[in-house]
């Protein structure tokens, strides 16, 4: 008799294989990829077999883009093609187009320059070093040395910020004050050309359009028009470092 059960069993788990979810894999992949601390999909349905969302709301927190953490991104798309799910277990994901994306960033002044001090900004003969940012309500303020031929240059920026290409936050009209030295137009804009732009978001896997710059004392908020707001129902999914 156990052995007609045993047999039984089998033929009922091959005739009905066990269901994947193809959204566990889009969050396990996303987690994976940028080390993401805190995750949370939600969906008003699964994606068909080509990978079409109706409705997707992704919130990910304490991720990292390049060498720059990022405290949170959050995007919500309507009208969203990926590829093929049956590719997404094994990494392979990819976010063609979206008939709309509200998306919003934040970025802490901490992390920004965790990742300055971690990059060198330029080639040997002109760069810099010992740079450092504070982010406040009015503005940027920064200040470093600027290593160019024998010289070296303290200097000192106030600037905004602005957005370029959707997914670059640039200096905005940098102020610049050179200490006890005068420099030709070139070279300060040489200098600054160096550390442009502030944050690249061009490797985020998703077609994000940020237009505004929010500055708060200690981070900058890059947002689209509207701000992403979750699904008032479907399924959830959930990822918990």
């Amino acid at each position: 008799m156990r052995k007609i059960f045993t047999a039984l069993v089998l033929v009922f788990m091959i005739s009905f294989p066990s269901f994947a979810d193809p959204v566990d894999d889009l969050l396990a992949y996303y987690v994976g990829k940028f080390g993401v601390e805190k995750g949370e999909i939600l969906v008003d349905a699964l994606p068909d077999e080509t990978g079409h969302f109706g409705d997707i709301y992704m919130s990910l927190r304490g991720l990292m883009v390049e060498d720059l953490r990022l405290d949170n991104v959050t995007v919500r798309m309507k009208g969203v093609q990926f590829n093929e799910p049956s590719n997404w277990k094994a990494g392979n994901v990819e976010c063609k187009e979206a008939i709309s994306v509200q998306a919003v960033a934040e970025i802490f002044e901490n992390d920004i320059n965790k990742a300055i001090a971690a990059k060198t900004f330029g080639d040997g003969k002109d760069e810099w070093h010992d740079l450092s940012l504070a982010i406040k309500p009015s503005g940027l303020s920064g200040k470093g040395y600027y290593k160019f031929g024998i010289l070296d240059i303290l200097i000192e920026i106030d600037s905004g910020l602005r957005i370029v290409k959707g997914k670059e936050l640039w200096l905005k009209d940098p102020k610049v004050k050179i200490n006890k030295m005068n420099l030709p137009d070139y070279v300060t804009k040489q200098a600054l050309g160096k550390i442009q732009p502030l944050v690249n978001l061009n490797d985020f896997p998703m077609p994000l359009s940020l237009n505004k710059v929010e500055l708060k004392k200690g981070s900058a908020v890059l947002s689209s028009r509207n701000l992403p707001k979750p699904l008032p129902s479907g399924l959830r999914y959930t990822y918990t470092k």
